[in-house]
Order: structure tokens, then sequence, then C-alpha cells
């Protein structure tokens, strides 16, 4: 694909000196405004874009902007490559906002696919969001350093389930697939029993010969370990794309085998961050919540958006003015304290600024993310998890603890005697304070110290005393004021689902799945920030293109 050459001259077949009088009324309108508010910030990126194409080198030429224009349409209306290019072609509204001729006859939809691989290869995936959100500071309507709210919603992957014996076996049969013939002469491995077995017409793997199926489970595994051994001796002399499905295959066999005196047997279970389906290795199993009320395979992604300044509550049927501000996609069984850190890391990256207040739910409170957001001069607002539980109700929270001199007065008033750092093998490190004597004769020892000792012995975080006032800020009405401004970020997330697919990914892969995450957040704040603009201008203000009215 090669680069067109701008003439600059308009056809007398414009869409806008055809049609124009069709937009200036009713939601038709908003095609105005994307073109006069949205687009003009593509243009200002054109040299970001072009970098990824080269000139004159004889294929079809197609304008890059013009393409990032088409994707921002195609995801806020949801479309497939193929009806988003007939879209261009027979939608008016559409060739209007994109500045084409109404006699425009249209493009390939593949070469839709070939402009977000050259994205993803450029490290661009986030480019409209970026743009998006560019264009919304300037306009006024996101300011830096603002408040923010922040949660996180799963992913299901574009992937069937598949068992533990399934998976193996599909495995297996990528990797022979993938082995050239002339590779296949090498009398070394059995392939002709093996490409019968995993690679024939046979596609249900219970219903294969009477064999039970942990000796099925068995034998699949004695098969990968000869392939495998096979593999590590000519992976030298084999192809890129192979030494990638035998390297998946050894990661599956590893996974799913362990060698138990000498014999190869399966594992009890698929270890966490497994591979479930070897069509998307990055795909994980996870459940939202230890009863697993809520378990997917795929992946999970963190959506953070602006919360009004003065915490007030739009009415009824008023158009919001928030806007997410950053969208991270995270492998499913990564916490979110960790999609937090990488949600923050991405903002600095983007502007070199971070949220002057996140406010959250208790997945993302801790005594180490609250002493952090201190350090860093952020208000990380968000309930903290209950102390554990005690026989008599003589919990940590019980307990006067400062952190800085290293002291812990116990529910009787008595002052700690020892106080000790430990280190886990983790290299996670907390505090054991102790009372020695002095539990020997306190009238609440049989109660508060249930231990065999009968002396108390209290374990806490390095920075308990910061989530000890959290968990006393929690009881006032002040705090459960300002929590009442988080609610609306699961209206978002429904938003995000249920208007842009964002809940289910469209491809396969982290990479494809953030960055179709990433056109949804565009989408999104697009969408809004017309639905913004036409009802400011029903209100009798002038049609917005920008912030103010």
């Amino acid at each position: 694909m090669s680069l067109p050459k701008d003439t600059g001259q308009r056809s007398l077949f414009d869409t806008e000196a055809l049609f124009g009088d069709l937009f200036k009324n009713g939601e038709f309108r908003r095609f105005v405004v994307l073109r006069d508010t949205v687009f003009p910030h593509f243009e200002k990126h054109r040299e970001k874009l072009e970098a990824m194409y080269c000139r004159d080198n004889g294929r079809p030429a197609y304008d890059p902007v013009f393409l990032a224009k088409v994707t921002l349409l195609q995801f806020m209306e949801r479309l497939p490559d193929r009806q988003a290019a007939e879209t261009v072609v027979l939608n008016s509204g559409w060739k209007l906002a994109l500045g084409l001729d109404a006699g425009y006859t249209g493009f390939d939809p593949t070469t839709l696919a070939v402009f977000r691989r050259r994205l993803q290869e450029a490290g661009l995936t986030d480019f409209l969001s970026n743009v998006v959100l560019e264009a919304l500071e300037d306009a006024g309507l996101v300011r830096k350093r603002s408040k923010q709210r922040l949660d996180s919603t799963h992913v299901i992957g574009s992937l069937a389930r598949m068992g533990r014996l399934e998976c193996v076996c599909e495995t297996l049969r990528l990797a022979l697939r993938s082995v050239p013939d002339d590779a296949m002469e090498d009398n070394a491995v059995a392939w002709e029993v093996l490409c019968d077995r995993y690679c024939g017409p046979r596609v249900d793997w219970k219903d294969q010969e009477k064999i039970p199926l942990p000796a099925k489970m068995v034998q699949a595994g004695e098969d990968a370990a000869e392939l495998l051994a096979w593999w590590e001796q000519r992976s030298g002399q084999l192809p890129e794309e192979v030494n990638e499905q035998f390297a998946l295959l050894q990661r599956v066999f590893e996974e799913q085998f362990e060698l138990v005196e000498g014999s190869l047997k399966a594992r009890k279970s698929t270890p966490s961050g497994g591979v479930v389906n070897p069509h998307d290795p990055e795909a994980q199993w996870s459940a939202k919540d230890p009863a697993k009320k809520t378990e997917w395979t795929g992946y999970k992604a963190q959506v953070a958006e602006t919360v009004p300044e003065d915490g007030s509550v739009k009415k009824k049927g008023e158009p919001t003015e928030q806007f997410i501000t950053a969208v991270v996609t995270t492998e499913a069984t990564a916490s979110d304290i960790n999609g937090m850190g990488r949600l923050l890391e991405a903002e600095r990256e983007r502007d070199g600024t971070e949220p002057s207040e996140l406010i959250t739910d208790t997945g993302y409170i801790s005594d180490d993310t609250l002493y952090e957001a201190e350090l860093a001069g952020r208000e990380l607002l968000g309930p903290a998890r209950p102390a554990p539980k005690h026989p008599h109700d003589f919990t940590s929270d019980k307990f006067d603890v400062d952190t800085a001199t290293r002291t812990a007065i116990c529910p009787a008033g008595q002052e700690s005697t020892q106080c000790a750092t430990i280190t886990e093998k983790t290299g996670k490190q907390y505090y054991r304070f102790k009372w020695g004597a002095k539990c020997d004769t306190c009238p609440l020892r049989d109660k508060c110290a249930t231990n065999k000792s009968g002396r108390r012995v209290l374990s806490v975080g390095l920075y308990h005393d910061v989530l000890q006032a959290r968990r006393r800020e929690m009881k006032t009405d002040e705090f459960k004021e300002r929590m009442r401004q988080r609610a609306a970020i699961e209206g978002t997330n429904s938003e995000l689902k249920r208007m842009y697919g964002f809940g289910r990914s469209r491809y396969r892969g982290m990479l494809k799945t953030d960055f179709a995450n990433q056109c949804a957040a565009a989408a999104c704040n697009t969408a809004r920030w017309l639905r913004l603009s036409l009802w400011r201008a029903d209100q009798g203000a002038e049609l917005c293109l920008c912030g103010s009215q």
C-alpha cells in the first residue's frame, strides 16, 4: 500500500454541496460536529501515520488518516470490515464527515485489517483513543490531573472453552500441521501414526477408541514428549513459524504433565495463567470472586473516566460531561492493584501527568497503595478490606499501631514490648508485635490471645497506620458521600459493552484485544461529545464545536 497524492481540489459532486441541507437539523447534525471537531485532530498526526507506509511502490494508494477516521466510525457503529467499507459508499453522513464526493466508489475491506496491523506493529494501539482525548482536552472538556474513577471489567476472549485433553490434542495438531513435508521424511518420529491420531477427521477425543480418558491424556503427553525431543535437535533448521508452534507445545506440555518416579503423568490441575486454548495462548481463565459467580476465559480491562470536580450529579436526560481518560488491557489473572499501576503508567506516558484523585473500590486499596498514593501527592479514595477476623472481635483495628515508632497499644492499654520486621520468601515484609509477660496478667487474655502460648502476637503491614486510618474514615458520613461519585463507572462499563462490544473481544491475542478496547473507548468518548454538543445546541446555544457554550 502506498500514499496518495492530495490535489486539494473539491469536486462538483461534493457531498456537502449536494446534501448539506439534510445535516442542518436533528440527529444528523452529529456528522457535521464530527467533521469539524474530532477529525481535524487526525490531520495533526498525519506525519506519524504516513511513516507506516511508503510512497509510489506500485500498490493501490490509500490515505492512512482517512483509514483512521473510518476505523473510528466503524467502532462507533460496531461494524465488521466489510459492512464498514459498504457504509462508506452508501451512507451520505459518513461521506460528509469524511469529506468524500457523493460518487465515491469505496475500497477493499481488507485495507482496514492491514491498517490495524500496521498500527499495532508501530506501537500505536492507543492512537485513536489518544487523538480523541487530545481533542477533548483542547475543547476544555477534559483537563489534566483531573479527578477520576477507576474500575475493572472482564473481557471474554474470541475462543472456545476446551478441556485439558482437548487443549493438548489441539496443540499437537497445530504443531504437526506446521511441520514442512520435507522435514517429515525424518524417520525419527512416526509421522503417519501421529498425523492419523491428531490430524484426522475425528474431532471428539472422548469417542476415539475405547480407551479411558486418563490413558488418552498420558498417551498425548508421550506423543508430545516424542515430538519435542525431535524438535530440540532440529529447531535451528526449521522456519520461525514452526518453532513458535513447538514452543507453544512445550509450554502446554510443561503445564499439563510432570515426571513422577520416572514415569509421565498428568498434573492434577492446570496452573494459574496456563494455556486454555492454543489458538489464543495469552487468554487465561479467571474468576471474579472466591465463589466463582463470575468466571471467564480471556482478559481483564481497567477503565478510568473523569469525575465532576464539584461532585454534582446530572439531571435525568442531560448528557454526561465525563469522558474516559485511559483503558489498559491486562491478563485475566492480574490483580486490580497491578492493573491500577499499569493504568497510571500509561497516563504518565501520554501527557506526563496522573490524576489528582482516584476513586476506586476495595480491590485497589491496601496499605501499600495508600502509602504510594500519599507519596505521589495523589488521593486514593476507596473502602479498605476489613481486618482479618478474630474469634472474639479483637482484630487489628482494636490496636493503635504507630509504624513510625514501631509501637502498638492493645485494647487493654498496654504498649508492645517487641517489634520485629519479618521478610517472607516472596520478599514481602511486615511487622510482628508482641507483648510478652504483659499478657500473662491481662484481664482480656482469654479472649484476646487465642493461640497456644496464651500471648497475643499481632502481624501488620509496614504501613498499617495508613490502612487503619482509612478503616476509621470509612465510618464517617463524609466518606460515604464522596464514594457516591464512583457508582457512575459501572454505567460506563455497561455502555462500553452494550454499545461497542467491549466485554467480548473481536480479535485474538492481547495486543489486538487491547487495540479493540482502545478503539471502543475512543468511540464512546466521541459519541458522548456529539450528544453533549447537540444537547447544548438544543438548549439555545450555538452548535457546540468546543467545550464552552
